[in-house]
């Protein structure tokens, strides 16, 4: 969970539209004002939590709920090394009944420490959506500055985004997009009000339902090689399941097979882990075999490279 003492003290709320000379104007000390003046303000929301979660949560999804996509908030779902996720009241607009609204932590409080292992050959996007090209946000980002930071912060989210997107769209069962904002995205919720869908680690299955969920998740891992995508962190911990379904998570990390060198390592990865966690359940699956089965019906390579097994 976030140490939000710690996140008082650092975060400064980010604009919707970041500009190349843009310079935070508030000092600590009169963001610690504003935190106690929005602690007096009347919330639409049910769920708040601490005065600095507050903070947080009006800064971010008060915008969904003021562009008519959620009507409250309705309750703390999971924290988690990326971000935190909280459980929405949809507006009867969209047709669905709860979404899921995921913001990202600030950097500083993120940790995943490696992700320039992903972040290899791919591209910047910019808050509008559009990679970066202008020399002096990529020269911002050359040099660490903190618009640098900024910016790389909101194209990590971008990239979720677009991936959100594109596997949605291709029929991968992942959550589907409904908006992206400063800081967060809106996606489907799986579950129900009182009980979000736990993560695989933490169902126990039967071996009958083991072996259609290995089947059904290989294929997404397949599907997604089909698009020129590897979740990246893909295992049991990132696959959703409620009442006989599964539901793929947490793509800020996706690469491209033909963009990122890791790529055959990183895919390697990902389906041992599927095939280990399946193990359990008397699903005994060649790993090896399986990831050089799927990665030759879908990536030309130019030349064959060895698998490197992961430690």
């Amino acid at each position: 969970m976030v140490n939000y003492e710690e996140y008082e003290e650092k975060f400064q709320p980010r604009p919707k539209r970041l500009k190349a000379n843009y310079k935070s104007k508030k000092k600590p000390a009169q963001i610690k004002v504003a935190l106690t003046e929005t602690q007096n303000e009347e919330m639409p929301f049910t769920y708040l939590g601490s005065k600095y979660e507050r903070e947080w949560i009006t800064n971010y999804l008060e915008e969904f709920y003021n562009e008519h996509l959620i009507t409250d908030v309705l309750r703390l779902v999971k924290g988690g090394k990326e971000a935190t996720v909280y459980c929405c009241a949809a507006h009867p607009n969209l047709g669905v009944d709860l979404l899921a609204a995921k913001i990202y932590r600030p950097r500083q409080f993120r940790q995943l420490r490696n992700d320039s292992l992903y972040r290899q050959g791919r591209k910047v996007i910019g808050p509008d959506g559009k990679a970066v090209i202008d020399f002096a946000e990529l020269n911002a980002l050359a040099k660490g500055t903190a618009y640098g930071k900024e910016l790389q912060q909101t194209s990590w989210l971008s990239h979720e985004n677009e991936m959100l997107t594109l596997l949605h769209n291709a029929g991968a069962d992942v959550p589907q997009p409904f908006a992206c904002g400063a800081n967060a995205i809106l996606m489907t919720y799986m579950g129900d009000a009182d009980s979000p869908a736990p993560t695989l680690n933490k169902v126990k299955l039967d071996r009958r339902e083991a072996r259609t969920l290995f089947d059904r998740l290989i294929a997404n891992v397949e599907l997604m090689l089909k698009h020129h995508r590897i979740h990246g962190d893909l295992s049991a911990f990132n696959v959703l399941y409620w009442e006989g379904e599964v539901m793929l998570i947490d793509f800020p990390q996706a690469i491209d097979p033909y963009v990122n060198p890791q790529a055959r390592k990183i895919f390697n990865r990902d389906v041992r882990r599927l095939c280990a966690y399946f193990d359990r359940y008397g699903v005994t699956v060649d790993s090896k075999d399986l990831v050089d089965a799927i990665w030759k019906r879908h990536v030309i390579e130019k030349e064959d490279v060895p698998v490197e097994e992961e430690e």
